[in-house]
Parts: structure tokens; C-alpha cells; sequence
């Protein structure tokens, strides 16, 4: 981290950024899908107009309709099946790693961004996320360039062509940033409220921003009006849980680090360097009291608009708060003037991070439904007749959206199985398995009263909230 040969160092982060790659592709298609990234799969089908994938995400999916189409036009490019949409997260995921380490330079000039890439690199949170066919990657992206044209708006430095040329660039990925999802409308809160903080307190008169900050507002409002009102001013997020005791003192760390032990080291690190440099964050004007109004708003105004509307907070709903976190310990680590001290904090965070990533690939376990792991030991056996167990209540949309995802799959199409309707079987069909999906089914996959006496079991097989059972139909 001390190297001083400017050529050493940049290979040290190219080797970072590879190993942040490398640890995003590494066991990609680990998981199946769980039912979110199903969901999204089937909205973003690019066979449907853009007016129906519209209609699919407004009734069914509350996730930005700006992701959905860029994987709608993927899918046309690549091919429609869930292992290929995984490749869209990941290259979000592997994008950030380089540009969180140029914010990270911009905030402070010297070597840490090495620290802030290896930090970022290895973060087991955001590889899983990197993994995962949703748009939280890209939201992770998208709010670090944000900040690093916030950064650049705020720059005396500006002048001429460049100056209007940063400015329409910052109003436009804002615009983009909080239309992807309005969460990312914290970070706009924060970089207003820092403004107006240097404005009375060290007289620092941030025109461009302050000039920006209607432009923006009319534009987005403009475009997300339906969304903003009807989906967030309703009740549709009622799946949302309150917020518990335990997140009161643990903020979400553990999940972003990995472990209990884990969150405990990133937290008590961050507030011993916030405590140690408060004078330097809060008294002198520099580019760490942004990052502290971010870090700080994440977790406030979603609290206070569970007091008094209904929960929103969830953590991959603020996964940018990562941001400031690991900026932050990167670049107050290193100014830390003794270098003992700062040698034990580094390794303080390295050693149990490195430890905690090598446990977590090492002894990863499928969390979501192990279709892939099911459909492969399937398709040793004879029969190739598959269907989908469902339960009397359950809306056929859901049952069409498990059904798109299992007929997408490459080892459904490559083993010619054939998928059919449960109650609408065709009178030649001698052998058949049955799927049950159990979130569906209540986790009962027992066999329907109206079919026990002509369906006989000749097979079963358990995987990870997949049941398969193998029937024999009399005529």
C-alpha cells in the first residue's frame, strides 16, 4: 500500500480490479433464480412488445422499468435464458470496481484507492449482488459516477466549455440515477444538504449544483410522476418488514460484510477513524462530509418515513450506503500519521475480510431453489414430462412466470423435457414429474386428493425448495 514507484502501483490496482473480476465470475450460475430475478426475467422477455413488458412491471414488478429494458434488448442480443441474464449484473459489478477506486482518488489523492479496490474486490455482499439478476449492481454503479460528477460540479477548477459540459452531464445521470430507483434520491438529498452546509459555514458558493438542483427535480418529477405516486404514496410495499432491535445496533453490517464478527470490525473501524479525524471531517472544508451526510441520510429518511407511512427499509435498498462506508475507512486509514498505527488498522480489516471471503466461496451453499441441481439429476432418468405442482388458490400469472423460467433454462431445452399443464394432461402421458416448487405450495407437496387414487409414486427427489416426485397415470 506504501509503494511509492507510480508504475507498481498502477499494476497493484489492475491486479485488485482482476481479482474483483474474477471473484463476480467465479461461480456465476452457482444459484438458480429465486422468485424476484424469475419475476424480472419474464417482464424483460424480449418475445412481448415494449407496451406489454411496460404493463408486466407496472402490475407485477415494483423494480425500475430502465433495467428491464436494458435486459429486454440484451436478451434479443444474446439469447432469452437465465444463465445469460446473469452476465448483465455482473459486468455492473465488475464496472464498479475501477470507478469506485477513481471516486476514491478524487476524494483524496493518494494511495488508498488502492485499499478502497481491494476493499471493494473482495466484499462478499456486492459479489453476491453481481450474481444475482436484479438491478441492484447497476444501482451500486450508477450512484458512484453520480457522485463522481458531483464531485467535479463542486470543482473550482471548471471553466469554460468543460464547465456547462459537466453540468448537463450531472443533470442527465442524476435524472437517469433516480429514475432507476428513487432510493438513490438520498444521495441527492445529502449532496443538497452538504451545500448548503459549506454555504453558511465556510462561505462556498456552489452555484453550478444549486442551479442544477430544480432542472433536475422538474425532469425527473416529469418522467416518474405515475410512478412516484402510485407506487410509492401507496401500501404496495407492504411486504417490508419494520425495522428490528438488532438493526439498531448493527445497521445493516453484518449483511454487508459477510458475518456478525465482521460487521463488528467494519463498524467499530469506521467510527474510531470518524471520531479520531472529527475535526478534520466537520471543521475543515474537504470531500469526506459529503460521504458522512450519505453514510448518515441512508439510514434516517428511511426511518423516518417508516414512522410515519410504512417500512422501505431494506438493505440492498440502500446498497450505495457501501459507498461512503469503504471510501471512508480506505482514505482515513491513511491519514493516519504513524505508520504503526496505520499498518495494524489495515491489517486489522484485511486479514478477517480475506479470511471471511475464502469461508464464504469455500463453503457456499445454495439459499435460493436448486432448480438447475434438480432438472440435471432429472435428466438421467427415462422420463422427460415435467409440470409444475400448484395449490387451488395460486394466480396463474404466478404459476406462468415459474413455468417461463423452468422452459428458458439450457438444461430443460438441451434435454428435451416437456413441460405441461397439471390439470390438462394429454391422454397419452404414461409417466410424469412433478415439480413443486414449495414457496408456492405452503411447503406441502402432497399429492391432490382428486388425483391420489390415479397417480401412483415411483420416485422422488428433495433439493433446496424444489420437491421432484416421479408418477405413474392409470387411464
Amino acid at each position: 500500500m506504501f509503494i511509492k514507484n507510480k508504475n507498481y502501483i498502477f499494476l497493484l490496482a489492475i491486479i485488485f480490479v482482476l481479482a474483483g473480476i474474477f471473484f463476480r465470475f467465479y461461480q456465476l450460475n452457482f444459484e438458480s433464480y429465486w422468485w424476484d430475478e424469475m419475476l424480472g426475467f419474464w417482464v424483460a422477455d424480449p418475445n412481448i412488445s415494449f407496451e406489454e413488458t411496460y404493463y408486466r412491471r407496472e402490475v407485477h414488478d415494483q423494480s425500475s422499468i430502465l433495467f428491464h429494458f436494458i435486459l429486454k434488448n440484451y436478451y434479443r442480443l444474446f439469447g432469452y435464458n437465465p444463465e445469460t441474464g446473469r452476465y448483465v449484473p455482473f459486468f455492473f459489478g465488475a464496472l464498479s470496481i475501477p470507478i469506485l477506486g477513481i471516486l476514491s482518488y478524487q476524494i483524496k489523492k493518494n494511495n488508498s484507492y488502492l485499499l478502497t479496490i481491494l476493499l471493494i474486490s473482495v466484499n462478499i455482499y456486492l459479489i453476491n449482488y453481481s450474481q444475482e439478476a436484479r438491478y441492484y449492481s447497476f444501482v451500486f454503479l450508477i450512484s458512484i459516477i453520480n457522485l463522481i460528477f458531483y464531485y467535479k460540479i463542486l470543482s473550482l477548477n471548471l471553466v469554460g466549455f468543460k464547465r456547462i459540459y459537466v453540468f448537463f452531464l450531472f443533470i442527465l445521470l442524476s435524472v437517469f440515477s433516480f429514475s432507476l430507483s428513487p432510493f438513490i434520491l438520498i444521495i441527492f438529498f445529502s449532496q443538497i444538504v452538504y451545500c448548503i452546509y459549506v454555504f453558511y459555514v465556510y462561505r462556498t458558493k456552489n452555484y453550478l449544483f444549486f442551479l442544477s438542483v430544480p432542472i433536475i427535480l422538474i425532469i425527473y418529477l416529469t418522467l416518474n410522476y405515475d410512478y412516484l405516486f402510485f407506487e410509492l404514496a401507496s401500501k404496495r410495499n407492504h411486504f417490508v418488514n419494520p425495522v428490528n432491535w438488532r438493526f439498531i445496533y448493527d445497521l445493516f453490517f453484518p449483511r454487508f460484510f459477510g458475518s456478525q464478527i465482521m460487521g463488528l470490525i467494519y463498524m467499530l473501524t469506521l467510527i474510531f477513524l470518524i471520531i479520531y479525524f472529527r475535526k478534520k471531517i466537520f471543521f475543515i472544508s474537504n470531500n469526506y462530509l459529503p460521504l458522512i451526510f450519505i453514510l448518515f441520510f441512508s439510514y434516517i429518511i428511511p426511518l423516518s418515513y417508516e414512522l410515519l407511512v410504512m417500512p422501505i427499509l431494506v438493505d440492498r435498498y440502500i446498497i450505495f450506503v457501501l459507498i461512503p462506508i469503504i471510501i471512508l475507512i480506505s482514505v482515513l486509514i491513511f491519514e493516519v500519521k504513524r505508520k504503526f498505527i496505520r499498518n495494524v488498522l489495515i491489517l486489522f480489516i484485511l486479514i478477517p475480510t480475506f479470511i471471511n471471503h475464502y469461508l464464504e466461496i469455500k463453503l457456499r451453499e445454495n439459499i435460493k431453489p436448486e432448480f438447475n441441481n434438480l432438472f440435471n439429476y432429472l435428466k438421467k432418468d427415462e422420463t422427460k414430462n415435467l409440470t409444475l405442482f400448484r395449490v387451488n388458490d395460486l394466480d396463474n400469472t404466478s404459476v406462468e412466470i415459474v413455468e417461463n423460467y423452468i422452459a428458458s433454462l439450457n438444461v430443460i431445452k438441451k434435454n428435451n423435457f416437456k413441460l405441461f399443464e397439471i390439470y390438462n394432461f394429454p391422454s397419452e402421458l404414461k409417466k410424469v414429474w412433478i415439480i413443486c416448487y414449495e414457496p408456492f405450495t405452503g411447503f406441502d407437496c402432497s399429492v391432490p386428493s382428486d388425483k391420489g387414487k390415479n397417480w401412483i409414486l415411483l420416485d422422488d427427489k428433495k433439493f433446496h425448495l424444489v420437491y421432484a416426485k416421479l408418477f405413474r397415470l392409470k387411464n
